[in-house]
């Protein structure tokens, strides 16, 4: 693990990553993120803003494994149906 110095809102972190390149790209789209919630929400502090942008992410996470779900449950349907006619019943 190689170390790498990330700046999310200001505010540097030093992190431990098997991945520093991967790593700095997704403290950047934190901070993005957290500086357009920062227009919206004026009001809010960094700790406030930070809870925001975690309840977003787990609502993407949910709504992409709700998805997958569907696509897993089409594939099946459709690898039976290709079953069924190449007669693999």
């Amino acid at each position: 693990m190689k170390s790498v110095e990330v700046e999310i809102f200001g505010r540097r972190f030093r992190l431990r990553s098997d991945d520093p390149k991967a790593t700095l790209a997704i403290a950047e789209a934190i901070n993005t993120e957290l500086n357009q919630l920062r227009e919206l929400y004026e009001n809010l502090d960094f700790t406030k803003l930070l809870l925001l942008l975690a309840l977003k992410k787990q609502d993407e996470i949910n709504s992409l494994s709700h998805h997958m779900r569907n696509q897993e449950l089409e594939l099946n349907r459709l690898n039976q149906m290709v079953g069924k006619i190449v007669g693999e019943n």
